[in-house]
């Protein structure tokens, strides 16, 4: 079973302007449960390519929000393009702050240090202006587990 543990980091800018570490615990509640990633293809689109002597494109990386109250797993829609990724379908974004948003629909392998996440349907979403190229939404988690301890400022999450 694949374990991924994370310790929360960062800086700010202290009183006198130099860079100061942050406690992991609020590092944790402002950025939220991030891991590294590299955004892809999903699988069977990757081979479709090959098998039409198509190239792969490579893997764009960044960072993925883990994200609990996100039904569906997103890509952001900058990143998609420059990966050429196929639009399969559109649908529908719901969010606290938008109802029935149209969006794009992309096939996305997200690979994390220790585990791999074949989505056939992300939601094509703006995320890079939040610093991100993914959401792991609950489509994903279903089949995980997560522990969140916010007091120590770590997560944990396992396949």
């Amino acid at each position: 079973m694949p374990v991924f543990h994370a310790q929360m980091m960062a800086f700010a800018k202290g009183q006198a302007g130099k860079m100061v570490p942050v406690p992991p615990v609020a590092a944790l509640q402002q950025r939220g449960p991030v891991v590294q990633v590299s955004v892809t293809v999903e699988q069977n689109t990757g081979k479709g390519l090959a098998s039409q002597g198509k190239p792969v494109p490579p893997p764009q990386t960044g960072q993925a929000l883990i994200d609990t109250g996100a039904s569906n797993s997103c890509i952001d829609d900058e990143v998609a393009k420059k990966l050429g990724l196929p639009v399969i379908d559109q649908g529908f974004m719901v969010s606290a702050t938008h109802e029935k948003v149209p969006c794009n629909i992309y096939p996305v392998l997200i690979s994390s240090p220790i585990m791999n996440f074949n989505i056939p349907r992300a939601m094509g979403a703006a995320l890079v202006s939040q610093g991100l190229v993914a959401i792991i939404g609950r489509d994903v988690l279903q089949s995980c587990t997560l522990f969140y301890n916010g007091p120590a400022g770590q997560f944990t999450l396992s396949l």
